[in-house]
């Protein structure tokens, strides 16, 4: 009789630790009891509760690759879910229906011994079954993934939001539109006013800078593009850790969107003031030395350096910060460097390609440029942090 009995139970006994698709794996470790929901409150992962979180689409699990090494992550939902590993879309569970993933090649492809594992689609965390198996036999069976490959599915990631990416956008989006109304004021103004031919031509009939006023319409424009550049790049480097200039009491220093577009706006208005009272400076000084003619040529070339540089600089560190934020941390303590090469490189293109054909003393030339751009540069660098 005992013999019969333990017969007629043994077939159940084994059932039961035998999990996956048509039973090819022995159970290692159930998750049930170790499922976790993310906290607004606390920015973390917290532990699920089924009196709080019953109705939460979103549940999620820290699954240890190093000490489930050779086993299998076996997964399966009584209803429609979406899997996701580290914050990436990688696959739409079919309901009833098994996926096998290899933990040695996770920990390959993702090089971590600890990844995060979502599942969202369907409310609490009954309908989900996320186990660690041991294969029974090596060959691959019906409903599984490849081993060699466990996450060859599509890898969206998904839209994370902030204040101040939301800020980025629409500042970006704004100087584009800011500059396609200046192109379409004076498409050929434009066209000449970026390509490098007109800025190294020293002939003094070149019509661009004789006949273009710094307080025209379409240098106005470039002028008002250009101080956005300059105080959104100020911004940037703030939010990064990097505040060039004591900003105290001038900004905000608050993290809302409604605050970087007042800050914006404030740095904004400051450099456009700058660059007119620049231009009354030059003024100023071009007829203490005689040098009335050049004062358009120079504050026209000026704009046109600034314009391409600081769009250069926008697109590269909003660019990069998409893809590696940590990387301004290691280029933080030579961004200062950067910008004195600049200055330094347009005085020197300033100093060749304003004075055209020689016809003015060079100590005046020089003490000119020395006074608008030398001066305002080492008063700049003495004052930045």
């Amino acid at each position: 009789m005992f013999l019969v009995l333990l017969g007629f139970f043994a077939p159940s006994a084994r059932a039961a630790n035998e999990v996956g698709p048509e039973g090819s794996h022995y159970l290692v470790y159930d998750f049930t009891n170790d499922w976790l929901v993310y906290s607004s409150q606390y920015n973390n992962y917290i532990p699920y509760s089924s009196a709080l979180n019953e109705t939460d689409l979103s549940v999620s699990l820290l699954v240890d690759l190093l000490k489930n090494r050779r086993y299998d992550l076996l997964i399966s939902t009584s209803k429609e879910n979406y899997l996701f590993v580290e914050g990436a879309l990688q696959k739409k569970l079919t309901p009833d229906e098994w996926l096998v993933l290899s933990v040695d090649s996770l920990r390959k492809l993702y090089k971590k011994d600890e990844i995060l594992l979502t599942l969202y689609g369907s409310a609490g965390k009954e309908d989900k079954t996320v186990l660690i198996g041991h294969a029974k036999r090596t060959t691959a069976t019906p409903g599984t993934t490849a081993k060699s490959s466990p996450l060859s599915f599509i890898n969206i990631k998904p839209l994370r939001t902030s204040p101040f990416g939301d800020f980025s956008v629409l500042l970006i989006l704004l100087l584009l539109v800011l500059t396609l109304f200046t192109y379409a004021g004076s498409p050929s103004l434009f066209r000449r006013f970026i390509t490098p031919a007109d800025f190294f031509d020293r002939s003094e009939r070149n019509d661009l800078y004789r006949f273009n006023r710094p307080y025209g319409r379409f240098m106005f424009m470039i002028a008002l593009i250009v101080s956005m550049a300059i105080g959104y790049l100020i911004l940037f480097l703030a939010h990064y850790g990097f505040d060039l200039f004591a900003t105290s009491g001038f900004l905000s220093d608050g993290t809302t969107l409604t605050d970087f577009l007042t800050d914006s706006a404030k740095l904004t208005f400051l450099f456009l003031g700058l660059l007119f009272l620049k231009f009354i400076m030059m003024e100023i000084v071009s007829g203490v030395l005689n040098l009335d003619r050049i004062v358009n040529s120079h504050y026209i070339r000026a704009l046109q350096l600034s314009y391409i540089f600081y769009g250069v600089c926008i697109i590269v560190f909003f660019g990069i910060s998409l893809q590696n934020p940590l990387w301004f941390r290691q280029l933080g303590p030579y961004l200062l460097y950067i910008a004195i090469f600049y200055y330094l490189a347009r005085f020197g293109l300033l100093y060749i390609f304003t004075n055209s054909s020689g016809q003015f003393i060079n100590l005046y030339l020089f003490s000119y440029l020395c006074v608008i751009e030398i001066i305002p540069l080492i008063v700049g660098v003495k004052f930045a942090n």
